[in-house]
């Protein structure tokens, strides 16, 4: 099976990158699990509208969001994180206490990586 079949990589692909976690995290807090867009961009302090919809756009895609637009005017979309989506919090609440155990020595190792002579 190669790398870009394997469901390991293709989850990691998803949620490993700078504002996936964040996303994800936020819409775990929610009330009902829904959050507006505009809720969500003001959440994601510094994502710009595009990169916000590109992850939206490949969690829906990936079904971990339900997307539901209202035909109102100005247009309303929720996002809400379907059971899959929310299935995530044990994994992510793992890793944030992985980080927080081990995230110093990480970063002490790759300084001492550095200053080693090559």
């Amino acid at each position: 099976m190669g790398h870009k079949s394997c469901p390991v990589f293709l989850t990691l692909s998803l949620i490993a990158n700078k504002w996936s976690i964040s996303l994800l995290h936020h819409l775990l807090q929610a009330e009902h699990l829904t959050l507006r867009f505009g809720q969500l961009q003001k959440l994601l302090t510094g994502i710009s509208q595009r990169e916000l919809s590109k992850h939206l756009r490949e969690f829906e895609k990936s079904g971990l969001v339900d997307r539901k637009a209202y035909p109102e005017v100005p247009p309303r979309v929720e996002y809400t994180l379907t059971q899959m989506g929310k299935s995530l919090f044990e994994p992510i609440e793992a890793l944030a206490k992985w980080a927080e155990i081990y995230g110093e020595k990480v970063q002490k190792h790759r300084e001492l990586f550095e200053e080693k002579p090559r």
